[in-house]
C-alpha cells in the first residue's frame, strides 16, 4: 500500500520554523498485513516529529530485525520527508504450539505482529518441528488437492512424521520415510476406490505398500 494522502502527511512540524527538523512528509509503500503506525514506532518516527538525529541506516536495520519484515529501505529526503520501502514475510501457516498459535512464513519462521486469529484460511500445522516442515508437507499437498483441501490440520508426530486430520474426521498417518509416495497412493484410491469416504475413521499408511484402513463404527441408533 501506498500512505500518500494519509493522515501522517503534510503535518506541521512540532517545533515550528525549523524546516528540515521535523518529518512532515512520510511516504510508506509494501506494507500488506501490517499497519503503518506499527513501523514507525520500530523507528521512533511519528509525523510532524522532530528528525533531528535521525540515521536512516540505523533505522533500516532496525526494521529488517523485526521478524515480519524481509528487507527495508529507509531514506531521508531533505528537509523535511522520510520515504520508507519495505517487503514484508509472507503467512504461509498456522502453527500450534502447545495452547498458542504463530503465523509463520514458508520458511517456518514466526510473525509476531500478526494475530493467527485473523488468517484463519491458512494451513494449520501443529507440534515440535512442524513449522520449518509445513512447506515441504503443503507443496507436495498441493499436487492432490483432494486430501488438500479436506485438511483441517496437519500433526507433526515426534518431529518424524505427519498425521492429517480431516475436515470428514478421518485421520491419515504418513510414514516417516518414504510418505510422499504414500500420499501419492492415498490420492488415487481415493479417487478410484473413494477411500477418503465418511465410512472410514483412519487410513494408515506407515508400513510400505500396505494401507490399514479402520472403519467407523455403525450408530445403531441411525438403523433402528
Amino acid at each position: 500500500f501506498d500512505y500518500e494522502g494519509s493522515r501522517w502527511l503534510m503535518l506541521p512540524g512540532k517545533t515550528a520554523g525549523l524546516v528540515g527538523l521535523a518529518a512532515e512528509d512520510i511516504t510508506i509503500t509494501g506494507l500488506e498485513h501490517h499497519e503503518p503506525d506499527m513501523l514507525l514506532a520500530a523507528i521512533g518516527v511519528q509525523p510532524g516529529g522532530s528528525l533531528i538525529g535521525f540515521d536512516a541506516g540505523h533505522a533500516r536495520r532496525i526494521l529488517e530485525g523485526l521478524d515480519w519484515v524481509e528487507r527495508a529501505k529507509v531514506q531521508r529526503l531533505f528537509p523535511n520527508q522520510l520515504a520508507i520501502e519495505v517487503k514484508e514475510r509472507q503467512p504461509f501457516a498456522i502453527w500450534q504450539r502447545g495452547e498458542s498459535y504463530y503465523v509463520i512464513d514458508r520458511s517456518g519462521s514466526a510473525m509476531s505482529g500478526l494475530a493467527a486469529a485473523k488468517l484463519v484460511r491458512l494451513p494449520l500445522v501443529t507440534g515440535e518441528g512442524a513449522n520449518t516442515a509445513a512447506a515441504e508437507l503443503i507443496n507436495q499437498l498441493a499436487a492432490y488437492p483432494g486430501i488438500l483441501l479436506q485438511m483441517k490440520a496437519a500433526a507433526r508426530v515426534g518431529k518424524r512424521r505427519w498425521t492429517l486430520y480431516l475436515d470428514s474426521g478421518i485421520t491419515v498417518q504418513l510414514p516417516e520415510k518414504g510418505w510422499q509416495d504414500a500420499l501419492r497412493m492415498a490420492d488415487e484410491l481415493n479417487r478410484t476406490q473413494q477411500l477418503l469416504s465418511r465410512g472410514i475413521r483412519s487410513v494408515d499408511l506407515r508400513l510400505a505398500g500396505r494401507v490399514i484402513v479402520e472403519v467407523a463404527e455403525i450408530d445403531q441408533s441411525e438403523l433402528d
